[in-house]
């Protein structure tokens, strides 16, 4: 595959995902990629971000290693069309506000424990500007 069938690949998978997002809860998508140097098998990984313009907020949705850009979607694809069928994800519901603020905010996650949802909810920010509770929603 040459270099632009690649990129091509890329922004296919990257659409797909963005739109399997979108048709799910109206939120953005985006990729954020980081370069492991240390390994020779799980070269890339993928941290898959949505933005919901509401509460104008980012969260992590998921995260996955693999040998490529196009690996790391193709796996990440797969996830997200598996999700109702995987019994080891559970869905939480997070109420949360940022501090010195009044709204209060709701957000869902998939994970499979508070512990992780809690990770995913703080990614990359500062704890002590958010109150928060998680509770794990029934299962149907």
């Amino acid at each position: 595959m040459s270099k632009i069938d690649k990129k091509l690949e890329q922004i296919k998978l990257q659409h797909q995902i963005g739109e399997i997002l979108r048709q799910d809860n109206g939120v953005s998508c985006h990729f954020d990629y980081h370069v492991n140097l240390l390994s020779d098998y799980e070269t890339i990984k993928l941290n898959l971000l949505t933005y919901n313009k509401r509460h104008d907020e980012y969260m992590l949705l998921h995260s996955i290693k693999g040998t490529s850009s196009i690996d790391c979607l193709d796996k990440m694809k797969t996830f997200l069309n598996q999700l109702n069928h995987d019994a080891k994800e559970h869905s939480y519901t997070v109420s949360w506000q940022r501090s010195g603020e009044d709204i209060k905010h709701v957000s869902y996650f998939i994970g499979t424990s508070k512990e992780e949802v809690q990770k995913k909810f703080l990614h990359e920010k500062d704890a002590s500007l958010y109150t928060f509770e998680i509770t794990q929603n029934p299962v149907s």
